[in-house]
């Protein structure tokens, strides 16, 4: 019997280059054509584009039937066609789905099973990526279904969701977090330890979004995107009101990475203001443009200056940008701060924030154990 024919997707090739040097580069197999994408190994948005750009061009998926004669491939092109480009990031759900159909492509989508999922979870490396990735496909077959028909719905098996992050900052950690930023460093162990003074430029910058994470709980994303006018690219600080808005002009969020507007504690706001000036607003004038930024240009990784800065307090590597979100949410939990406010300001429903920050605070269910 022969075999059927696998859809189109994306390979990585590596092959001698111009200057004879070997390089890895993104290509199309269809069938036993190989058609060159011109984009490198990293250039993974790229390369997504060129697949699409190409099954326009060259394939169209049907449209319904039978779950045994369909490929996940065709289900991935008509979702990648009609809904990817209305999902809250089009750009992650192009790279997914173009990582899917390396493993899924080929298959129908009556071979997606538990052990399938499994299997591609196993190759997948990370229970909480792989869940993201079966989610999109999940999505794509149930819209297909709806707007195309299918005879049967596949069952899928997602890994469970990750453990709620445990770790957040002490107060005097997140003190050593931001001296470090600032160019100190911890030498020595326990009550014998001592700080220094180390003019490191490298990461400065580091004190605005410790200081605004610490303070609002706003995503390490949203925060290197901020600016200090309304924007299409990244949310805005209105020091005049006292306000962030995360979410750029017109921009749609996932719903679980809602972006509501947060007002600014006084100590913060105040930070907020000296910054603007420093940037060059005053007047009419028209300064930098990122809160956050590295000699004037925005930031888009800053994880290596991260780890040098914890390094520099003294802290475990566990300590991630995102543990400044997490303290934040901790903290109020242990201020007692109403259930409705605190998860409204972190973006998050009220049953959210009960179930990854209450259990940190030391006086939970103190009201229930002292009842009698």
């Amino acid at each position: 019997m022969p075999q059927k024919r696998k859809p189109p997707r994306l390979w990585l090739r590596t092959e001698a280059g111009p200057d004879g040097k070997q390089q890895t580069t993104w290509i199309i197999l269809d069938a036993k054509r190989h058609i060159r994408t011109g984009c490198t190994a990293d250039q993974t948005e790229e390369a997504a584009d060129a697949l699409r750009d190409y099954l326009a061009e060259n394939r169209a998926a049907p449209r319904g039937g039978r779950a045994s004669e369909i490929t996940v491939g065709d289900v991935l092109t008509v979702y990648l066609d009609e809904k990817s480009g209305e999902t809250a990031t089009p750009r992650l759900t192009e790279q997914i789905i173009a990582r899917l159909n390396e493993f899924f492509g080929a298959k129908t989508v009556s071979d997606i099973k538990g052990k399938t999922c499994r299997d591609y979870t196993a190759q997948r490396g990370t229970k909480s990526g792989a869940r993201r990735d079966l989610e999109v496909l999940r999505a794509a077959v149930k819209y297909y279904h709806k707007e195309h028909g299918l005879d049967v719905m596949p069952a899928f098996t997602l890994p469970e969701k990750s453990v709620p992050r445990e770790r957040y900052l002490t107060r005097p950690e997140a003190a050593a977090l931001l001296w470090a930023a600032l160019g100190w460093e911890k030498q020595g162990e326990g009550q014998n330890s001592y700080w220094i003074r180390r003019r490191d430029q490298k990461r400065s910058h580091l004190a605005r979004l410790i200081l605004i994470g610490l303070y609002t709980g706003t995503r390490p994303g949203a925060i290197k995107a901020l600016q200090w006018i309304r924007s299409t690219t990244g949310g805005w600080a209105d020091v005049e009101r006292g306000v962030i808005f995360r979410r750029a002009e017109g921009e749609r969020v996932a719903h679980n990475k809602r972006k509501p507007p947060v007002k600014m504690a006084r100590r913060l706001l105040a930070h907020m203001r000296r910054w603007k000036r420093l940037d060059g607003w005053q007047g009419d004038a028209q300064g930098l443009r990122y809160v956050v930024h590295y000699l004037g240009k925005p930031i888009t990784k800053e994880n290596k200056a991260f780890r040098s800065a914890i390094a520099a307090a003294g802290l475990a590597s566990e300590v991630t940008p995102h543990v400044l979100r997490h303290t934040r949410g901790t903290w109020l939990a242990q201020a007692g701060v109403p259930q409705n406010e605190a998860a409204a300001s972190l973006g998050l429903t009220v049953d959210e924030y009960e179930r990854t920050y209450l259990h940190n605070d030391p006086d939970f269910q103190k009201s229930a154990a002292d009842a009698y």
